[in-house]
C-alpha cells in the first residue's frame, strides 16, 4: 500500500463521523434496574416531560441521547404474540431561557421506538396481584428499558446548558392524540433518586413539565412546558453523547497536507515514466 493510499484511509477514519462518543450528561444507572419509579402521561395528563441541565467539559457535537422508559403493558392484554409494540417518540432539545418555558427549539427527532412488554403477572404467589417477580426477587409493576435517539447526522452544537423534553400521544394527552386506548396509555418515563455522574441536574427539586391538570403541579403552568418543583428524588432519566468537532484550522492543514502528498505522488510517477 503506497503512502497515499494509507493518507487517505487515515483521512476516512477521522472524517467520517465515527468519532467516539463520551457522555456530556448522564444520570442513567450503571446497570439497567428491573424497574424504576415512573411518570405515566395517560395517568397525569402529560404532554411532555424533562428538565434543565447542565453540560460537562468535553465535546459538544450531539451524537445520541439515551433514556430509560418503563412499560407496564403486557402482551395478555392486548393477546399479542411478539415480543413488544412500536411507538413514536419525540425527543426535543431547547435552549434555556427561564423556568417559566422553554426558550427556542434546538434540535428534535421523532422515532418508531420498540416499547417490549413487561413480563406477565407472578403466578407462584410471591408478588401482590397483577405484578412481576424479577430475578432480583423483588416485585415489579412495570419493567424498564432503554430508548436511543440519534443525532448524529443533524450537526447539533450543544450550548453548556439545555432543557429537553420527551413527547408522546396517549389516547388522550400528546401532540395529537390517538383518541383510542392501547399499550402507549401503560407508557411511563422513568424517573431516577441519584445524582448524575455527569454533568449538573441544575435544580434537584424541578423539572420541566407539560400537563394540562393543575392538580398535579406545585408551581408550574397547565398546559405549558415549564418548570415544576417539589420534584427531589425524581429526574428524569437521561445520557447525552457527544464527539468532538474538528477545529476548521486542522481541517485547513489536512487538506494542505493531503494536496502535498498528491503532489509527491505525482511527481514521482512523472520521475518513473521518464
Amino acid at each position: 500500500m503506497n503512502r497515499l493510499m494509507k493518507f487517505g484511509l487515515l483521512a476516512a477514519a477521522l472524517f467520517s463521523g465515527n468519532a467516539l462518543a463520551v457522555p456530556i450528561y448522564s444520570n442513567l444507572p450503571a446497570t439497567l434496574p428491573p424497574s424504576l419509579p415512573s411518570l405515566g402521561y395517560q395517568a397525569t395528563s402529560t404532554t411532555e416531560f424533562g428538565d434543565h441541565i447542565q453540560f460537562a467539559a468535553g465535546p459538544r457535537k450531539l451524537d445520541s441521547v439515551t433514556i430509560t422508559m418503563v412499560d407496564w403493558a403486557m402482551a395478555s392484554t392486548y393477546g399479542s404474540s411478539a415480543p413488544g409494540y412500536q411507538h413514536n417518540l419525540t425527543f426535543n432539545i431547547y435552549n434555556y431561557v427561564n423556568d417559566t418555558v422553554a426558550g427556542p427549539l434546538i434540535a428534535t427527532t421523532t422515532q418508531s421506538a420498540f416499547i417490549p412488554w413487561r413480563p406477565e403477572a407472578d403466578t407462584t404467589g410471591t408478588c401482590l396481584s397483577g405484578t412481576w417477580l424479577a430475578s432480583n426477587g423483588n416485585c415489579y409493576n412495570g419493567s424498564a428499558f432503554n430508548v436511543v435517539f440519534d443525532f448524529s447526522g443533524q450537526n447539533v452544537i450543544m450550548p453548556n446548558g439545555i432543557v429537553f423534553g420527551l413527547s408522546y400521544n396517549t389516547q388522550s394527552y400528546g401532540s395529537t392524540p390517538i383518541g383510542q386506548p392501547g399499550p402507549y396509555n401503560s407508557l411511563n418515563y422513568g424517573l431516577v433518586a441519584t445524582a448524575p455522574s455527569v454533568g449538573t441536574d441544575v435544580n434537584p427539586d424541578s423539572v420541566f413539565w407539560n400537563t394540562s391538570y393543575p392538580g398535579f403541579l406545585t408551581t408550574g403552568t397547565p398546559g405549558t412546558f415549564g418548570a415544576d418543583t417539589g420534584w427531589t428524588g425524581y429526574a428524569p432519566a437521561a445520557r447525552f453523547d457527544a464527539v468532538t468537532v474538528p477545529e476548521p484550522s486542522s481541517l485547513g492543514l489536512f487538506g494542505i497536507g493531503l494536496a502535498g502528498l498528491a503532489g509527491l505522488g505525482a511527481t514521482r510517477r512523472r520521475k518513473q515514466a521518464r
